[in-house]
């Protein structure tokens, strides 16, 4: 698997709370991160499948009602 390298600018505060999420679950910072990206593109990806379903039912439900349903 071939790697790019990236930056990406956030405040010290966010930068400081990641890096002791990531020491917390004892992995490197770079990990941590990509790891994050990688549950957001998923959880992006599961939204996107679960519209077209509803879609194809002729059915429709906003993010804001999956979200306030789903997640508290």
């Amino acid at each position: 698997m071939s790697t790019v390298n990236t930056s990406i600018r956030m405040s010290e505060a966010l930068f400081g709370r990641v890096k002791e999420e990531a020491a917390f679950n004892g992995v490197s910072l770079n990990a941590f991160i990509v790891d994050l990206l990688t549950e957001k593109i998923q959880d992006e990806e599961d939204y996107h499948d679960a519209m077209s379903v509803l879609k194809e039912n002729n059915q429709s439900i906003s993010r804001e009602e999956i979200l306030k349903k789903y997640v508290s």
